[in-house]
């Protein structure tokens, strides 16, 4: 069976927390993820965006920097990175083939889609010679795979209500789950939360070991991810080097010419805060192009996104849309726009269009009829789709797109 259609079989498993598999196969593969030093990031938003500061720094300073990610936006190939560039398709595939020919042996294992990617990350970034990897969690941090690597340094960015039919009922429960990844006598820095249990939580978890970043009022994310990268290179010896980093489809500014006549915005908002943040950080809006997965916390989500549009001076029209290839079931339009409308009645102009596609060429016309903004949110799937579409369209070059220092 060949190493794509066995990952994809995988992806049938669905969510599985638990070390078990991973510990068994890893040590099976003479434990690759002890081969380098690793910075281990958690959190509800921004771990993924930050992750991809730390890489840029980390080759910045001369260090072969591994950058383990998900999920990915166009190809597989994307969660795995090397000095900011995706492994080539043959080394992806070379990967997957000897975790598959590990989890094989008897008893047999079977790790889950996004275990089979992070073990296949180990096993890369050993052959590769990386020197330090920067490893993004799944979900959690507790039960996550990626608590298996040999971590130096653990980062929490922000922490609220997301995934909790896995990590917990409440906001204490799911701190409890992510701050699982600071490891005694190494440094956890963490963005400091406004939620007083939340502070309580993480400091007895880390004690002395804690480093608090504290995000002013009208500071941003990106001012936070400022913050820790520069505290990370004090930690770890590194001089405050210059460093580009374009995290596709959530840095600001990402694609915003592409399409001819339109301000083009990304946001890979799915959960209230985050949802609320990128509408309120967005000063111009005129046309938002909004589809989710189903999850638990749609109805919480729609509601952040009425209260985010209600205090625009200019109010956005909005679009609906479905996703078409994710890895988890995609909400119904129609679902959203009656959720949207129960908490927001008074909304001047929304509407569904199923095909994400179509949607985003309405979205785009639209758009063009006034000042050009146009935003897409709401998935990373979404992100993913429209991303293909515009790569596709205009010939460009995928991988270097995805190329992120």
């Amino acid at each position: 069976m060949r190493s794509r259609e066995w990952l994809d079989q995988r992806a049938s498993l669905g969510i599985k927390l638990g070390l078990d598999n991973c510990e068994e196969i890893l040590s099976r593969l003479d434990n690759p993820q002890y081969s380098f030093p690793s910075i281990h990031v958690a959190g509800t938003n921004g771990k993924g965006s930050l992750c991809a500061q730390l890489s840029s720094m980390s080759s910045a300073n001369g260090v072969k920097t591994g950058l383990f990610t998900s999920p990915h936006l166009i190809f597989l190939e994307e969660r795995i990175r090397i000095d900011g560039r995706p492994i080539e398709t043959d080394q992806f595939d070379d990967a997957i083939e000897k975790v598959r020919i590990a989890s094989e042996e008897h008893p047999p294992c079977s790790p889950t889609f996004f275990e089979t990617t992070f073990l296949a990350a180990m096993v890369a970034f050993r052959e590769c010679g990386v020197q330090r990897a920067i490893i993004e969690t799944g979900m959690g941090g507790r039960l996550d795979a990626t608590i298996l690597v040999e971590a130096d340094l653990a980062i929490l960015t922000t922490i609220s209500m997301d995934h909790s039919e896995y990590l917990g009922q409440t906001i204490g429960e799911i701190a409890s789950e992510k701050v699982a990844i600071h490891r005694q006598g190494s440094p956890l820095i963490a963005l400091k939360p406004k939620d007083m249990d939340v502070q309580r939580i993480i400091s007895e978890k880390a004690g002395e070991d804690l480093v608090w970043v504290t995000l002013e009022n009208e500071q941003t994310k990106w001012d936070a991810y400022s913050a820790i990268t520069s505290i990370v290179a004090e930690n770890l010896g590194w001089p405050i080097t210059e460093h580009e980093c374009v995290w596709p489809g959530r840095s600001p500014n990402f694609g915003a010419s592409w399409i001819e006549g339109i301000d083009l915005k990304f946001s890979a908002a799915h959960n209230p805060e985050s949802i609320a943040n990128d509408i309120e950080e967005t000063k111009e809006v005129e046309v938002i192009l909004f589809a989710m997965i189903d999850k638990k916390e749609i109805e919480d989500s729609i509601k952040s996104l009425a209260d985010a549009i209600r205090v625009k001076k200019t109010k956005p029209k909005i679009i609906f849309t479905e996703i078409r290839n994710g890895r988890k079931p995609s909400a119904r339009a129609n679902s959203l726009r009656e959720m949207l409308h129960s908490h927001y009645p008074d909304i001047i102009s929304s509407r569904c269009i199923v095909d994400s596609r179509e949607a985003f060429l309405v979205g785009v016309m639209t758009a063009r009829h006034g000042h050009g903004n146009l935003l897409v949110m709401g998935s990373i799937y979404l992100i993913g789709e429209i991303m293909s579409e515009i790569i596709s369209s205009r010939g460009l070059d995928a991988i270097d797109i995805m190329t992120i220092h």
